[in-house]
């Protein structure tokens, strides 16, 4: 039982009585402890809100200049053998956006485009600012003039740019004026904030010499009479005109009518437009009847031989019947009735005269044209695409 007995000492310490002031003690030192923790997070916290502050401003000082000088010195876009920097492309850019003004800037809004703000922070499609889409168009002119400007240095066409540039420069200095601001300003104002007047010039001159070229290449496309007439006879529904009467007769139903009424009022009409065809059979002038069958509220259509109309080509014909009109069968007085199922009318027509006219010539030579040369600008841009870095 030796090992078992426990000095005074002992027991005194494993039974010691903790007093009300041992444990006012003990809570003030937990205080303590959790205010200097919570003293040294406040410390460690605004040491990073600082850090962070300075980081901020150095970053909205540094980011600017950081970003212009990869605009001047980096490569922004690559077509062919040309790679240009954003300051030099934001010349093609902006100057597609300009144009773009030029023809819907007052329906600006109507497309959702700010003309007040930077086009770089305005939304145009899913994923694809307004700049974005300026941008694209910019690069499909820039891929033009790389291969125009290519074919020209191979051909050994020359042309003096000088008198292009000066007069661009005087228009420049023009607009400056009246706008109140420095030429320098001014060129940030209309093509970006990185422009300067020698990229400016740079741009245009190597612009208005691919342009030059195209002049060239425009000037030289020949179109034959020939060609002209192998065009027509292609398809001549496709330039020849024609003159018919037409009238149009609707189901009258109620608003709320259901399926029964509404195919009661087509029979109906269906019976009206019979009874016209007959009677235009045994006769009776187009147009009379028209005045006689139509809607009171549609008279005024038909007054002055109104349900004639002449020197209509195949594409300002319904759909209906314009197959029906231009068949190479028709004849004068030829007349058919048809049906429309959907919108519940009928519409009788009448085949009056088809013809040539010359004047088209000048029409078949523009398209003919416009195939020769766009054929010439696939050829010339084959080989070129654009990547963007």
């Amino acid at each position: 039982m030796k090992n078992k007995e426990k000095n005074a000492s002992e027991v005194t310490e494993e039974k010691k009585i903790v007093t009300r002031y041992d444990r006012k003690m003990e809570e003030r030192k937990k205080a303590e402890e959790k205010a200097k923790r919570e003293d040294r997070r406040f410390r460690i916290g605004c040491v990073i809100v600082a850090v962070l502050v300075v980081v901020f401003l150095a970053y909205s000082v540094i980011s600017p200049i950081v970003k212009k000088y990869a605009a001047v010195n980096s490569v922004y876009i690559t077509v062919g053998d040309y790679a240009l920097t954003q300051q030099e492309f934001d010349v093609y850019t902006y100057t597609v956006y300009n144009e773009w003004l030029e023809y819907y800037g007052s329906y600006a809004s109507l497309f959702g485009l700010d003309t007040s703000t930077d086009i770089a922070n305005q939304t145009y499609s899913d994923g694809m600012t307004w700049k974005d889409y300026f941008e694209a168009e910019a690069a499909e002119v820039l891929l033009e003039y790389a291969a125009l400007t290519d074919a020209a240095n191979e051909a050994g066409f020359e042309y003096d740019t000088d008198a292009d540039y000066e007069d661009f420069l005087a228009s420049v200095e023009e607009a400056a004026e009246e706008e109140g601001l420095t030429v320098s300003a001014y060129y940030k104002e209309a093509y970006g904030q990185y422009a300067t007047a020698q990229v400016i010039e740079e741009q245009y001159r190597f612009s208005v010499y691919a342009a030059s070229y195209y002049d060239e290449l425009y000037a030289g496309i020949e179109v034959t009479d020939e060609e002209i007439v192998e065009e027509y006879q292609a398809d001549p529904s496709a330039y020849d005109y024609v003159d018919y009467r037409v009238f149009t007769l609707s189901a009258e139903y109620e608003e709320d009518a259901d399926e029964a009424a509404i195919t009661a009022a087509m029979e109906e009409a269906k019976a009206l437009v019979d009874e016209f065809a007959e009677r235009l059979a045994d006769g009776e002038d187009f147009n009379e009847l028209c005045l006689e069958y139509c809607a009171e509220d549609d008279t005024s259509s038909y007054e002055d031989d109104g349900s004639l109309l002449e020197g209509v080509r195949y594409s300002g014909v319904s759909s209906d019947y314009a197959d029906w009109l231009f068949d190479d069968s028709r004849e004068e007085g030829d007349t058919e009735i048809f049906e429309d199922e959907e919108s519940y009318y009928y519409t009788i027509v009448m085949f009056v005269d088809r013809y040539y006219d010359t004047e088209i010539n000048d029409e078949i030579y523009s398209n003919i044209f416009d195939e020769k040369l766009d054929a010439l600008m696939e050829e010339l841009t084959a080989d070129y695409s654009y990547t963007f870095s």
